[in-house]
């Protein structure tokens, strides 16, 4: 009787490893809000050029950690001085905010949310600051979207992924002929990342990711640096119809935040960035033109959602 007794156990666990086993849940993306993102954008804007050392900067990063806080994320501020392109000492002031920071296995969202401190592509007024309304707000509108979707998700606690949204600053503060004079905040981070010792499995940076009538190729360094997670952005982006806003030209090398982030942390990073086939950045760029006129609803959308949609993905690796 023990024997039989013994048998039908081993074989009640042998049947267990197939139907006893806990299965692994479908979890459902939730839904980027673009109204949302929309709305704070409109926000940002009204601050004014955000320049690093200005009221309106520090208005405006205070606005950002109320906004991460309000979305139950922790966040870290990180304050240092560095030096411009002009010699001179500037604040620099990253924000990081963190969604379940207990978790190891992790994803970096990041987009810069200072603006030029002059128009140097525009026709007039070149001496004066920008709004940077696509090129630095749309990325912290991204980053604001997509916290708030995984902040309302109600099956958070199944989510085995932890997310930590970087603000970067005094990205834009820099000179062309120089590629290191420009992402003065996010170089600072790399070199001294909070949290200490800082790892995840990648990133996606947000640069210029608003306007009307954008799409994001490949960039050639992400491309190098993040091969697999490009190609997981364009599996997701199909899977839920915004294909179209993801094509397979090529464009850059451009150093950008992730450039700095994926060589001083070795993240790969991908830059998620629009330019021409034939190189060139939004006419609004580095212009007083660069405002909320030119935002659209659908792009941020595509680019949210897809995001998103990447990031659930790869929860099931």
């Amino acid at each position: 009787m023990k024997l039989l007794a013994a048998f039908i156990f081993t074989m009640s666990l042998s049947a267990c490893d197939f139907s006893c086993a806990p299965k692994e849940k479908n979890l459902t993306p939730p839904h980027f809000n673009a109204d949302y993102s929309f709305n704070q954008i409109i926000q940002y804007e009204k601050f004014g050029p955000k320049v690093p050392g200005t009221p309106e900067h520090q208005k405006a990063g205070d606005w950002i950690i109320s906004e991460m806080k309000s979305l139950g994320l922790m966040v870290i501020e990180q304050k240092t001085e560095a030096t411009n392109f002009e010699g001179k000492k500037i604040p620099v002031r990253n924000i990081i905010a963190s969604f379940r920071p207990e978790l190891k296995k992790r994803v970096l969202l990041s987009a810069h949310w200072d603006n030029r401190p002059f128009a140097d592509q525009d026709k007039k007024n070149k001496d004066k600051p920008i709004l940077g309304v696509n090129d630095g707000g749309s990325g912290v509108v991204v980053l604001m979207g997509i916290a708030k979707a995984i902040s309302e998700f109600k099956d958070f606690k199944s989510f085995q992924t932890g997310i930590d949204f970087a603000f970067w600053d005094a990205e834009d503060w820099g000179n062309p002929s120089d590629a290191n004079s420009y992402c003065l905040g996010s170089q600072y981070w790399a070199s001294h990342p909070v949290p200490e010792n800082y790892k995840a499995q990648y990133g996606i940076n947000f640069d210029m990711v608003g306007r009307i009538g954008s799409v994001f190729p490949v960039e050639n360094y992400s491309l190098q640096n993040a091969g697999p997670i490009v190609q997981k952005l364009k599996v997701a982006a199909k899977k839920i119809g915004y294909q179209d806003f993801f094509p397979d030209y090529r464009i850059g090398p451009i150093v950008d935040d992730h450039y700095f982030v994926a060589e001083g942390r070795g993240i790969p990073m991908v830059d998620l960035i629009y330019m021409s086939p034939e190189g060139r950045f939004p006419p609004e760029w580095h212009t007083h033109d660069d405002t909320s006129e030119f935002i659209s609803r659908d792009v941020l959308k595509a680019v949210g959602q897809t995001t998103i949609q990447t990031i659930f993905d790869s929860e099931q690796d």
